[in-house]
């Protein structure tokens, strides 16, 4: 038989055999047949891979981010609670500090008066064991009425026979002397001066030294 009879060639002796499956269908045209739920295959892959894997997730996400919000929110409102409280026992303080103040100064004006009435007394002759118990009912009163002024924090600024300062006493009269030692010094103190720490409530008033122009 000639070689012009012989069917198309095989393959080679030993040479592997390549098959290819293709699962779409195709129209007479040539196109790919859709399946039932109307799109291709390709298609369809397509639209699968856009669909989250866990839609879960996002639903996780939203609801850490609130909780993240609602956090800051009341950590924010702890602040403003905290800063409020603050504030309004800074004012408290400040309105029990003066009304502590216009008690002391109140009881510092009558102690004024005491010890007037006192000086008055003392200085006149004595009339009787009446009096003389009046007088010593004021002293007591004076006692207690200072006490009471020590008790609400009030303090006597000392300064007799200290350097005359402005800022604690005011001079009401001036005193010559002649030792060089005593000019500018508080000689006589004829009212008592009051401080709350390092408030003044009132300065002394005081007669101080001055030395003579020779």
């Amino acid at each position: 038989m000639s070689d012009e009879r012989r069917g198309p060639p095989g393959p080679e002796a030993g040479e592997p055999q390549v098959k290819v499956v293709d699962r779409r269908r195709f129209r007479s045209d040539g196109a790919p047949v859709e399946n039932e739920e109307g799109g291709s295959e390709e298609t369809l892959g397509a639209q699968a891979a856009e669909v989250p894997a866990d839609p879960r997730a996002a639903q996780l996400a939203a609801q850490e981010a609130r909780i993240d919000e609602l956090t800051r929110a009341y950590a924010a409102l702890v602040e403003d609670n905290k800063a409020f409280r603050q504030r309004l026992e800074r004012e408290r303080a400040r309105l029990v500090e003066a009304e502590r103040i216009n008690v002391v100064q109140g009881l510092l004006e009558a102690a004024d008066d005491l010890e007037r009435a006192l000086a008055a007394a003392s200085a006149g002759e004595a009339q009787g064991d009446a009096f003389k118990s009046l007088a010593e009912g004021v002293r007591l009163s004076l006692v207690s009425l200072h006490k009471r002024i020590s008790e609400l924090g009030a303090q006597k600024i000392p300064v007799q026979g200290q350097p005359f300062d402005p800022h604690i006493a005011e001079a009401i009269d001036v005193i010559p002397v002649a030792d060089a030692a005593q000019d500018g010094l508080v000689l006589h103190e004829i009212r008592a001066g009051y401080r709350i720490g390092d408030r003044v409530l009132r300065p002394a008033r005081v007669r101080v030294g001055r030395l003579a122009q020779a």
